[in-house]
């Protein structure tokens, strides 16, 4: 009997050991596809070209075979001004974006000094307790590997309702995003996305997009450049708490809606219960968000609602998105300005300051002066402001014209250190 348990080990551990063999093999010919992501997303300093720094970062990997594009998450990217791509032998490619899709948290770069051979794909359905392996740069360490099993599949998440996740319990951390997830076959399955965790740490919960979902986003990314889906003017609530109220098991509430937008076109109201469209009864919050996700202009739409406690049907013609008003700001970008404490944006060839904090604030620069010139040049963009910020040497303070309340008057601004000798208390 001894003899019998023995050999169960044994034979247990080479079965093991030529999986994780073929597991290593699998890794070893999909490492030249896969790139680590550096994005600059602060202004560069003074005249320099190269790529010096990374704010942020992320994975991705080349999508088709023989072309130079490459996939990864939209949030990796972000508003990123320099993009560089780096593969396995640490080499470093210079990337473009091409197009990014928020809703979907799609990106597609090129860098056409960079080549890969195709991943092999499986695009069929995927099993819960099956392998998978991710590669990508948590914390910035390029072409990590982390194993683990299918947790999920067709996972809904209120906070990502327009595509199913495949759920997995391999280790995915900060700079994973956008890398791949393989089967145990070493076929590519998905992309990384994101992760739970109340701690910012490893937590054994982590979300994928499918490769067909990658792959019809993408290709209409690339050959649109942006994508125009049905345009509905509504704010829509996903809670398991009103739905279960309401009976249903799944439901979306109607919490705002846009004036003059399809929705309210329609006769749609606030308060609204959608508990299904076009004769489909919502299985989950993420039905009908799925079904936008995929619509075009025009499409029309059947509603299933309830308003006071009456079932009715809504039908609406979707209509074009409403253009964009960006807002251009240097929040978030860690800018000269911003390390000085300036939260300026720009509106109109004009900068007006949002916040300021530290020595900004010190100073006396304060919420809605508009900056009108720093040593007497003429500032009408963040990039302008940040390229005489820029000029300044070690010890030097810049004199900053500003306007509040119609008055001009000017106050110095520079490092601690430049700015020592111009405080006093009196």
């Amino acid at each position: 009997m001894k003899s019998l348990f023995i050999i169960s080990i044994f034979v247990a551990l080479s079965i093991a050991s030529e999986s994780f063999s073929e597991l290593s093999e699998h890794v070893k010919a999909a490492l030249p596809s896969v790139v680590k992501i550096k994005v600059q997303k602060s202004e560069p300093l003074g005249d320099e070209s190269e790529l010096t720094a990374s704010d942020s970062g992320g994975s991705g990997f080349i999508l088709g075979n023989g072309a130079s594009y490459i996939v990864t998450n939209a949030h990796v990217i972000g508003d990123g001004k320099k993009i560089a791509i780096i593969d396995y032998q640490n080499n470093e490619f210079s990337a473009v974006l091409v197009a990014k899709d928020e809703k979907t948290d799609i990106a597609i770069l090129e860098s056409t000094s960079f080549s890969a051979p195709a991943l092999l794909e499986n695009n069929s359905t995927i099993h819960s307790g099956r392998g998978v392996f991710a590669i990508g740069s948590p914390f910035s360490l390029g072409h990590s590997v982390s194993y683990g099993i299918v947790s999920a599949n067709n996972r809904f998440l209120p906070n990502y309702p327009y595509i199913r996740f495949i759920q997995i319990d391999a280790a995915i951390n900060p700079g994973n995003s956008g890398g791949p997830l393989f089967n145990q076959e070493g076929e590519l399955i998905g992309m990384v996305s994101t992760y739970y965790s109340k701690q910012g740490s490893y937590t054994n919960i982590a979300f994928a997009l499918p490769i067909e979902d990658v792959h019809r986003v993408a290709s209409r990314l690339i050959e649109e450049k942006k994508i125009r889906r049905g345009y509905l003017g509504a704010d829509l609530l996903v809670s398991e708490r009103i739905s279960r109220k309401f009976g249903q098991k799944a439901s979306i509430f109607i919490s705002r809606i846009e004036p003059n937008s399809p929705a309210y076109q329609s006769g749609l109201q606030i308060g609204d219960l959608i508990i299904g469209f076009n004769e489909i009864a919502l299985d989950d919050g993420g039905e009908f968000h799925r079904y936008l996700e995929q619509s075009h202009p025009n499409d029309s739409v059947t509603l299933s609602i309830i308003r006071n406690k009456q079932r009715k049907n809504i039908t609406i013609k979707l209509g074009l998105p409403p253009k964009e008003k960006k807002e251009i700001t240097n929040a978030g970008t860690a800018d000269s300005s911003e390390r000085l404490g300036l939260i300026v944006r720009e509106e109109n060839n004009k900068i007006y300051i949002v916040t300021t904090f530290g020595i900004a604030k010190i100073v006396g620069l304060s919420t809605d002066d508009s900056i009108e010139q720093i040593n007497g040049i003429d500032i009408k963009s963040i990039q302008e402001l940040n390229i005489q910020l820029n000029k300044l040497k070690e010890g030097e303070i810049a004199m900053v014209s500003v306007k509040r309340a119609g008055i001009l008057f000017v106050l110095p601004l520079g490092s601690k250190t430049a700015l020592k000798a111009y405080t006093s208390q009196n």
